[in-house]
């Protein structure tokens, strides 16, 4: 049988196996009911069922176009699904901790207009999510490589321009800093 999943987890790993393959050849087990082998492997007329729902509900919300091609039915990713799979990876982003600091400390700066203002929000919301220590309003630091990170979440936000990234050996502050992240 395949795993509980949380309310929304398996649409999310659906559109998360979408998006990586791009499309899904999917054989008809019964009528109206789609059988996943490739991804989910289910055992049943409940696993089957659960797994149709998903599909019809991520259908519903154009997050994936499902449709007949020579007699199977393809389910496919749509461009708002794969919107919606990044924000999946923009929720699941992390920060790597080296077991070692390099020395080195990572400045993130923005200057992110007032007509951007939800965006400027949610940049600074995200960037302390993933554990960058505030010293301006608009300044944070790091200890730990974030330029991927940054990067995605500019883009994601559609303010990179915005946003400058620095890597510096010295800056003002740098004990209180220190003990924040534990680095010597």
């Amino acid at each position: 049988m395949i795993k509980n999943y949380e309310k929304g987890e398996l649409a999310k790993e659906i559109l998360m196996g979408l998006a990586a393959g791009g499309f899904i050849v999917a054989c008809l087990a019964m009528p109206g009911l789609t059988k996943i082998v490739p991804l989910f492997k289910p055992k049943g007329a409940r696993d089957r069922y659960r797994i149709n729902q998903a599909f019809q509900k991520l259908h519903k919300k154009k997050l994936v176009n499902i449709y007949t091609k020579n007699g199977n039915q393809v389910v496919e990713i749509t461009r708002a699904g794969n919107k919606k799979v990044l924000e999946y990876n923009l929720d699941d982003m992390k920060l790597k901790k080296p077991a070692k600091w390099d020395g080195w400390w990572r400045i993130v700066m923005f200057d992110i207009p007032q007509s951007k203002k939800r965006a400027r929000d949610a940049v600074s919301r995200k960037i302390k999510e993933l554990g960058l220590y505030p010293i301006q309003k608009s300044v944070f630091v790091s200890p730990y490589l974030c330029k991927n990170e940054i990067d995605f979440i500019g883009e994601f936000f559609d303010v990179r321009k915005h946003i400058i990234y620095i890597k510096a050996k010295e800056i003002e502050g740098v004990r209180e800093i220190k003990n924040h992240f534990g680095v010597s």
